[in-house]
């Protein structure tokens, strides 16, 4: 490897991308007085804001060591990295904390890990790197299904756990990636085919084998067709937070203590699943669209990435970040706002997390890093 001068050292963060730091920090604020609003203002220590800020600062410190290390680096240890994701996947089965009946979190006195996050990243840098190596040959049956697999697997792990959305997220990113590749249409077609008998086995079962889902997993995911159904279960969240997105107005309610009170006794999960329509409540539609732009703004800066990356490496990585965060702002905000089944996919920035949010600023930190190191592979440093 060539050596670098201090100064082209220095000139290379010239290249970083300052919006796509802006509009993280801005959709981190979101999520802090979200957070806020939601534990009933809580500054404590102890509080969920403070450690949702923790976080974000942790997270911040990666982004920028991640930035400064060249992102090709992560080709030779994409593997390994891949296999500890699956290790702990595995482990998080067997020893995890069973937390409102589901076995994904590592728990250490305050502190919690979801090893299913960094999993993402490192499924997103397996399959970019498979995808880039074998060139033209992943139009073949043989990679493509190949490369499936390196998503199947660790999908399955999650679905097991259970975290049916979270295990959505790991087939999205494989088919975003996949599908800006050299492979053929034809594949992912018949993927597509292949979805509506394999759903329905997954439903119903086959041949006297019980169904993959259990009957309060079917409640949940249908509930959004009929919520009325059952206003004192699971379904009431649902119900609550169409009022919330609904009474919010123009502006919302700006941290009245009344509407905070009235809001929390029927939104249950305002700091996770529903902290969209927690937030509404608070800056109304206003705030609402504010947020919404800031996702698109951030998911095109995502693919300004893939756009500029010199390599087709550093490109299916931005690609697989951009269909990540894509899939999981989409789904979140429908299943807030009633039109998607409610699958237990967090907001990034906005829903209390210290795993999901230090796993996006890394991966953040990445893009960065290939912004940053384009201009030494259009000169042909190695």
């Amino acid at each position: 490897m060539a050596m670098i001068e201090p100064s082209e050292r220095e000139n290379r963060w010239h290249h970083a991308d300052p919006a796509m730091l802006v509009i993280t920090l801005l959709l981190l604020g979101f999520g802090l007085l979200t957070i806020y609003s939601a534990d009933g203002r809580n500054l404590t220590v102890t509080g969920a804001v403070f450690k949702q800020a923790f976080y974000a600062v942790v997270g911040l410190g990666l982004m920028g060591l991640l930035a400064a290390l060249d992102y090709r680096i992560l080709r030779l240890l994409s593997l390994p990295m891949y296999a500890a994701g699956l290790l702990l996947l595995a482990l998080v089965l067997r020893f995890g904390e069973v937390i409102a009946g589901a076995q994904r979190w590592f728990v250490y006195g305050p502190v919690s890990f979801q090893p299913s996050e960094p999993a993402k990243l490192a499924t997103i840098i397996l399959v970019a790197g498979f995808v880039a190596l074998r060139g033209q040959q992943i139009r073949g049956p043989f990679s493509f299904a190949l490369s499936g697999m390196i998503a199947a697997v660790p999908a399955v792990l999650v679905f097991a756990q259970p975290d049916l959305g979270t295990a959505l997220i790991f087939v999205a990113i494989w088919f975003g990636i996949v599908a800006v590749s050299r492979t053929r249409w034809i594949y992912l077609v018949g993927c597509l085919v292949a979805l509506a008998p394999t759903s329905w086995i997954a439903w119903y079962g086959i041949l006297g084998r019980a169904p993959f889902f259990h009957q309060y997993q079917k409640d949940r995911l249908t509930c959004f067709l009929h919520p009325d159904k059952d206003t004192l279960g699971f379904c009431s969240n649902v119900v609550q937070a169409r009022i919330t997105i609904g009474q919010a107005g123009l502006t919302g309610h700006r941290f009245a203590d009344a509407a905070i009170v009235n809001e929390q006794q029927g939104l249950a999960v305002s700091t996770s699943d529903f902290a969209f329509a927690h937030s509404t409540g608070n800056f109304g539609f206003i705030g609402a669209l504010a947020l919404f732009t800031l996702f698109l703004l951030l998911i095109w800066r995502y693919l300004r990435v893939a756009q500029l990356a010199r390599d087709e490496f550093g490109q299916l990585i931005a690609i697989g970040a951009a269909t990540m965060l894509l899939f999981q702002a989409f789904v979140n905000i429908g299943m807030n706002v009633g039109i998607l089944p409610v699958v237990g996919i967090p907001l990034p920035f906005i829903s209390q997390g210290g795993t999901p949010l230090v796993t996006v600023l890394v991966t953040q930190g990445i893009l960065q890093s290939i912004l940053m190191h384009r201009h030494s592979l259009a000169f042909g440093r190695k």
